[in-house]
């Protein structure tokens, strides 16, 4: 499969939940969801998986979205700025978000798993674009 194909799912902008076949969220309602469990203690903490997050980026599924790796990039750099760094509880929600894509990176069990060949990684790769597309600050 060329580096430049994206499957369609990758723009889709509804996912449909684990555990619930039939009910389908959009991608602004998880991120939303979830954003408000991020705290600034996860600011810092990110930083310690960045070996993890980097060993699945080299994965063949994660190769597939080229701009997966560019993205997890921009957002690593921006949970490190002293802007990020500074932020204190409740997390702006620029800071929030890149937090809920980032953790959405470290889990073992997503919408998609990982291991499902040709699109394990869409929804992460789909997660992460919408985080940076919805803040223009990040980038």
């Amino acid at each position: 499969m060329p580096a430049s194909h994206r499957p369609h799912i990758h723009r889709a902008n509804i996912i449909h939940l684990p555990g619930a076949p039939g009910k389908a969220i959009s991608l602004d309602d998880y991120i939303e969801s979830a954003r408000s469990a991020s705290a600034a203690g996860d600011v810092v903490r990110l930083s310690g998986f960045r070996p993890q997050i980097e060993t699945k980026l080299q994965t063949e599924q994660a190769r597939q979205h080229h701009d997966l790796h560019e993205g997890v990039e921009t957002l690593f750099l921006f949970l490190t700025s002293p802007v990020a760094l500074a932020a204190t509880d409740p997390l702006p929600s620029d800071v929030a978000e890149a937090v809920v894509a980032l953790n959405y990176l470290l889990k073992g069990i997503d919408l998609i798993p990982d291991s499902i060949p040709e699109i394990g990684m869409t929804d992460d790769a789909r997660l992460v674009a919408r985080v940076l597309a919805r803040n223009p600050s990040i980038l």
